[in-house]
């Protein structure tokens, strides 16, 4: 069923599940033909499809190291453009495929796990793009990808992944080859989709699986937005910890849209937003958030941002809370790099304070190595307040420099929990409040009521 809203949203050009709201649908985000300003699209057509494009299986185990454990995911690309797409292999002039894992739980998403980069290799021009071309599949040679053709690469291809992340800028698909460094680590795990079983074997618990491609100079096709198309996802589940399986019933795969919006299925409000980035072009990250009644006077706030492809980057999450609202079970979630691009970018939870009006999380300063929610990376965040939801204006930062400082968008955040203590509702806390309180003593007032008033005495709301 999940699947089944996106697929249909896609053939509105509009998305709608439940009560979730996208501000813009994802096949918005570029593609389609551009007679006047003609240029390559490389998106991506499946997930983890079994058998497509010349063979292969879809998912994949290769082994264990530590408790951690490495799968790698099939994944096929479609040039949707006008313009054969450049694929010259051993080049920084071809495209880099990531995989990433997700999960929800009870409500909560969250990113559980991501492989290095497959640096790509001769386009083999095949069909199976027709339903997004509407035509065939003009083939060319190796080092390009033909008009309305297929690439496939299933998981045995991806497994082999030597690319690090944090060397491209997902935005312009411009990199340096060779790359200063290589993953690192046991074969079994070495630059794979790296997961482990306390994430994955967790009952009632769904799995989604996303790719997406970053080719080169893509930014600057058609009408400079077909870069922001190239991520799709597909259900997956774990039938034993080293056998993971795409969920068959769920449908074809999810293609344009990132795996942070089948969290809109579980009654999340999903939004995808354009950055300004240095050159002043658009990018892409992706927001979540859900909030639920706890039933005994609080609520909880639950914030996804997903960076799709932007190279500025995110370091802080503002959010408005009231004076005199309490936050409680104040949590945050990321997901680490490995292979050895841990000694790159750095693992460090963000730092977190509820002070002038704001809970805000922010990236721990460590240089080039700081944590900030880079391109293909979901973080978390989350918290308990004993105030229920109103519609304020949230703020993301960004971590490298470009045109303005944030991100703004609206949500739900914590509307004011009252004045503590102010028991007549004059918004002051004094002596009337405490004859209020010894009035009322025994019936609507108690002890805890009276020292509440004392703690709070002499203020205002």
């Amino acid at each position: 069923m999940a699947n089944m809203s996106i697929r249909k949203a896609l053939s509105a050009a509009a998305v709608s599940a439940g009560t979730a709201a996208f501000i813009t649908s994802p096949l918005t985000a570029g593609g389609g033909p551009c007679d006047d300003n003609p240029g390559f699209d490389v998106t991506t057509v499946f997930v983890g499809e079994d058998g497509y494009g010349g063979g292969g299986t879809d998912m994949e185990y290769y082994g264990t190291s530590n408790g951690v454990r490495g799968f790698a995911v099939g994944t096929t690309s479609c040039n949707r453009g006008n313009v054969v797409a450049p694929w010259y292999g051993g080049t920084n002039n071809v495209p880099v495929i990531q995989q990433s894992a997700y999960r929800v739980h009870e409500g909560r998403f969250e990113q559980i796990g991501m492989s290095w980069l497959k640096h790509s290799f001769c386009a083999v021009s095949e069909p199976g793009c027709d339903t997004w071309t509407g035509g065939g599949c003009n083939s060319t040679g190796c080092n390009t990808l033909g008009i309305g053709c297929a690439d496939t690469y299933w998981a045995g291809l991806n497994a082999d992944a030597n690319a690090p992340r944090s060397e491209i800028n997902a935005y312009t698909g411009e990199y340096d080859y060779p790359f200063n460094i290589s993953p690192s680590g046991p074969s079994g795990v070495r630059g794979k989709l790296q997961m482990v079983d306390a994430d994955t074997q967790i009952e009632g618990a769904d799995y989604y699986m996303e790719a997406s491609y970053v080719e080169p100079n893509e930014h600057t096709q058609c009408d400079g937005r077909r870069h922001l198309n190239n991520a799709s996802h597909s259900k997956a589940f774990f039938n034993s910890p080293t056998d993971l399986r795409r969920d068959q019933s769920w449908g074809p795969t999810a293609h344009m849209v990132p795996a942070i919006f089948s969290w809109a299925d579980y009654g999340a409000t999903v939004e995808q937003h354009d950055t300004l980035e240095a050159d002043g072009g658009p990018a892409r990250v992706n927001t979540g958030y859900m909030v639920t009644d706890n039933g005994n006077g609080t609520w909880h706030y639950e914030y996804v941002i997903h960076n799709q492809n932007s190279h500025r980057s995110i370091e802080s999450l503002s959010i408005p809370v009231p004076s005199g609202t309490t936050l409680t079970n104040v949590g945050f979630h990321d997901v680490h790099y490995h292979s050895g691009e841990e000694n790159v970018i750095y693992g460090t939870d963000w730092s977190f304070e509820n002070v002038g009006g704001y809970a805000t999380w922010t990236a721990v300063d460590e240089g080039s190595a700081t944590n900030a929610i880079r391109w293909s990376t979901s973080y978390t965040f989350r918290f308990d307040a004993d105030a229920p939801p109103t519609e304020s204006v949230i703020s993301m930062g960004y971590w490298r420099a470009g045109p303005g400082s944030a991100l703004v968008f609206v949500g739900e955040t914590p509307d004011s929990a009252g004045c503590p203590g102010d028991l007549n509702g004059d918004n002051v806390v004094n002596v009337d409040d405490v004859l209020v309180a010894i009035s009322g003593f025994g019936d609507e007032y108690n002890v805890e009521d009276i020292l509440e008033v004392l703690a709070y005495f002499g203020e205002g709301c």
